[in-house]
């Protein structure tokens, strides 16, 4: 029987999904959709309602001379990151940025994969919307964000590359945490597939302050439960490994954990129900399950296509 500690966090009463769809103008040119999946939990100790906007996978793939080694690449990558309208991904991305400052949220949260390729002429694009913005943000790594030509995951990207993303985030150890008076953000970085050992510390600490966590992970997790629903459609989207496991999420039956990895997750799914959340993307499209009975997993659609996650944490 789980445990539900009810005088750190409300069990969660109303977990709601409205998606909307919004047209944005971008660089005064086009009219551009978005989905807007609405969210709501609720978390004891709130005064007041605070708003997150989560966004991922837009695969911003602008090159110039400053990369030319990777241009080509960089060219045969864009024509996968065409939105269903025809906009390129860097349109999309300032309409999804026109609707951050429309809506003013609390904290906008870039869950990886915001750029495809560490090229400075979209880490530069990605930084000049940003610093417009009048609200915090994270932005946490995906399997792109720091990957160069054949670098991916390797030492020289990790020394080479991932220190041009400085300007926009402030990722350290694979982690990053966002403290409020009544919850805690953990968004950790994917780690080709797994979370770092630093990462899974922190959410240990994190728990011994009683407060809910809301994880981010770029790689959604497999749901402890007998719902197969995401193993089954990650699968159909993105093919299977030899041995049916799907490719796309992090579980015993998609890419295995390793020691860390599978620590967190336990962590996760622990029996005190101090993780309500899980924020994730990776697998360009929209779905929502249960982790386990107390840990609901949200997963955004494709960033490139429009799609964004708004979430009310209500009092």
């Amino acid at each position: 029987m789980k445990k539900h500690f009810y005088h750190h966090i409300k069990k969660i009463i109303s977990i709601g999904l409205l998606a909307g769809l919004l047209l944005f103008t971008a660089c005064g040119k086009k009219e551009i959709p978005l989905t807007v999946s609405e969210e709501q939990i609720q978390i004891e100790g709130l005064t007041e309602p605070f708003e997150i906007i989560f966004i991922a996978d837009t695969h911003l793939t602008l090159c110039d001379e400053r990369d030319a080694e990777v241009a080509d690449k960089a060219a045969s990558r864009s024509s996968s990151f065409y939105s269903k309208e025809g906009v390129p991904s860097e349109e999309v991305f300032t309409a999804l940025m026109d609707y951050v400052k429309k809506e003013q949220p609390d904290l906008l949260i870039l869950g990886g994969d915001i750029i495809d390729s560490a090229m400075w002429a979209s880490i530069d694009y990605v930084s000049q919307h940003l610093n417009e913005l009048e609200i915090p943000w994270i932005y946490a790594m995906g399997n792109h964000d720091f990957e160069y030509g054949t670098e991916y995951f390797t030492d020289i990207a990790y020394e080479e590359y991932l220190p041009r993303l400085d300007s926009i985030t402030e990722t350290t150890d694979g982690y990053q945490i966002y403290h409020h008076d009544s919850f805690n953000i953990l968004a950790t970085d994917d780690d080709n597939s797994q979370i770092s050992e630093e990462a899974t510390l922190a959410l240990a600490e994190l728990k011994q302050e009683g407060k809910p966590i809301i994880v981010v992970s770029h790689v959604p997790f497999e749901p402890y439960t007998d719902d197969h629903t995401l193993h089954l459609l990650t699968r159909q989207v993105w093919g299977e490994t030899p041995e049916g496991n799907s490719k796309v999420l992090l579980g015993i039956n998609s890419c295995y954990p390793n020691n860390d990895t599978e620590d967190f997750i336990d962590m996760v799914t622990e029996d005190d129900g101090l993780v309500p959340l899980v924020l994730s993307g990776h697998i360009h499209f929209y779905h929502r399950d249960m982790l386990d009975e107390d840990t609901l997993q949200v997963v955004t659609g494709a960033g490139y296509e429009g799609h964004l996650i708004k979430l009310t944490l209500q009092p």
